[in-house]
């Protein structure tokens, strides 16, 4: 039986191998589409009287009724450059719009603009009671001036970036009476649009009965800070709330929890298992092999026995690798990881985290995972870090050591997906303070902070439902600077800090927004 399969499998080079990778790499392409937490809708219009336009709508899964935001680029922008700021503000459970509009007229802004807002009416996945338009720079300008020529289609938020002295000059008073939505005026932190502009601006909507809010991202220059992933994290959490309340947070679903809860790529490569063996089947009742008994050499024999032989061998230490992290911490498991899966230079490091009394329940991969990766970290980026230093502030899973009996510590299985997510962002950087302020501002893109009871503070749950509080922040906070190598803890206000230069600092602060 053997024989006839290897002979069967050996055979069909030119039409089993093609078949079963197109299989296997379609298989693969329909789980990465049923991965992505998006569906992207493109889609082109023609407006009364300029031509057509194109638009693209980015919709979280599942599709239905959601609140839609409106973005507008700014001059020199394109809807192919404008996919990052959609995404971004997509992943707060927002129906999100781009429109590639024309840059150089009003009246043509006007009527696309307006058959976008036609359009949107009759989409099921457009909940257009809850609207709000986001403009920026040259998009904020033409978004108030349609807003000002025709009051009944205003939103239900209107957002302006960092262009709210143009207002001043293209709007006369009479025409700033008609505006009646809420404004929220964001200005970045320059010198190039000055904030007694978008000071003036606020309070002549404000002496018009408008609700105004001017906020200033600090450190934020003209085009947005360098990581604008924290920008527009805060542009799509101020656009939530505005249009559904607080309570919108309880129903978010992250793009971590929906790709957790989506299929396994085991079950779309089951079509390629099934025609692998009907094929095989197939080929031995089409085209049956004969047999014949075939005396076999001395050496033949010798050399199949060795094969056999090597073949368990293989299998065992193989398996003594690959089994035992997923069986929990105990005496025996941590016999075996230490005879088969630390190495040498591991082994310090191993026997001191092994000691430590938080794995009761943890499974022996995460405990191999810190040691191997915070190893790993050491090795390519040399911080020059003493051992009582790296071990109690960078090796360690442990945040908050006083609340070492609850949740909050002993779920410690968050080294892993914290270092995919920062080292490649960090693997160049020559000074902690420099990797920390890369980490602080990835991080607040991912996760948002908010006033609010009830929200996890496990780091673990923290990076799947990507909300916690300010104080769950600053835990998973260290726990990221951790995950690449920079020692971390939390100081006496719970705040985190970093050791560099032989002394502790304060770490770098998020870029947020400031309401005057």
């Amino acid at each position: 039986m053997l024989r006839a399969l290897s002979r069967t499998l050996l055979r069909p080079v030119t039409d089993y191998i093609p078949v079963l990778a197109m299989l296997l790499f379609l298989g693969a392409m329909f789980w990465a589409k049923a991965q992505d937490p998006f569906s992207r809708k493109w889609f082109t219009l023609k407006s009364q009287d300029h031509g057509s336009f194109r638009c693209v709508a980015i919709l979280p899964k599942p599709i239905r009724p959601r609140p839609v935001v409106i973005y507008v680029h700014s001059s020199g922008g394109d809807l192919m450059h404008d996919g990052f700021e959609l995404r971004q503000m997509a992943e707060l459970n927002l129906a999100v719009v781009g429109i590639e509009y024309d840059q150089t007229n009003q009246v043509v802004f006007s009527d696309e603009f307006k058959t976008l807002l036609e359009y949107l009416n009759c989409q099921e996945w457009a909940n257009t009671n809850a609207v709000a338009w986001i403009g920026f720079g040259l998009g904020a300008d033409r978004m108030l001036g349609f807003a000002l020529e025709d009051p009944p289609h205003q939103p239900k938020l209107l957002v302006q970036v960092n262009e709210a002295w143009l207002a001043l000059t293209n709007a006369s008073d009479q025409k700033l009476a008609r505006l009646r939505c809420p404004v929220w005026l964001v200005h970045g932190d320059d010198e190039i649009s000055p904030l007694d502009d978008s000071k003036r601006f606020a309070a002549e909507l404000q002496s018009n009965g408008v609700p105004v809010e001017l906020s200033v991202l600090r450190g934020v220059w003209r085009g947005l800070s360098w990581e604008r992933g924290v920008d527009f994290r805060c542009l799509g959490e101020h656009c939530l709330v505005q249009l559904l309340g607080k309570e919108a947070w309880r129903n978010y679903q992250s793009i971590a929890q929906w790709q957790a809860e989506a299929p396994s790529l085991v079950w779309f490569w089951l079509p390629a298992v099934g025609w692998s063996i009907g094929w095989f089947f197939w080929k031995r009742k089409t085209k049956p092999i004969p047999t014949k008994n075939v005396r076999l050499r001395w050496h033949e024999v010798t050399l199949r026995w060795l094969a056999a032989i090597l073949a368990v061998w293989a299998l065992i230490e193989t398996s003594l690798h690959v089994i035992p992290p997923h069986f929990p911490v105990s005496d025996k498991t941590l016999n075996l990881a230490r005879r088969y899966s630390v190495q040498p230079k591991e082994r310090a490091d191993f026997e001191h985290l092994a000691a430590q009394p938080i794995w009761e329940g943890q499974k022996l991969r995460t405990l191999l995972d810190h040691v191997e990766l915070a190893g790993y970290n050491r090795q390519l980026i040399d911080w020059k870090l003493s051992d009582d230093i790296y071990r109690n502030c960078v090796l360690s899973p442990v945040i908050a050591p006083s609340t070492l009996n609850s949740r909050l510590t002993t779920d410690v299985n968050w080294r892993r997906p914290l270092w995919e997510e920062f080292y490649p962002r960090i693997r160049h950087e020559s000074s902690p303070e420099d990797a920390a302020r890369i980490v602080v501002q990835h991080l607040r893109a991912r996760v948002s902070v908010l006033d609010m009871p009830n929200l996890p503070r496990a780091i673990p749950d923290i990076w799947r439902r990507q909300l916690s509080d300010e104080a769950g922040f600053e835990i998973i906070y260290v726990a990221a600077l951790r995950s690449v190598g920079v020692p971390a803890r939390l100081d006496a206000k719970g705040q985190a800090e970093l050791f560099a230069g032989e002394k502790w600092h304060q770490a770098p602060r998020p870029i947020t927004y400031m309401a005057f």
